[in-house]
């Protein structure tokens, strides 16, 4: 994989994991998500699995468990 698309998956990847982060952070603060942001978090749990299979390519099927 060329360094480019792998800097992309990665940048994707870390996105991903700082909104997962903030919503982890609400959630301990007993703020209840929206239904817009549980959406949003579930995309962004998809984008983090997908971004990962990628990077890790064939060997990364089961990524997602």
């Amino acid at each position: 994989m060329p360094a480019s698309n792998l800097e992309i998956s990665v940048e994707r990847f870390n996105a991903a994991l700082a909104s997962l982060k903030a919503s982890a952070d609400r959630v301990k603060n007993t703020q209840p998500l929206s239904e817009t942001e549980r959406t949003t978090a579930v995309t962004r749990i998809d984008q983090a699995i997908n971004a990962l299979q990628r990077v890790l390519g064939d060997g990364g099927k089961n990524a997602a468990g």
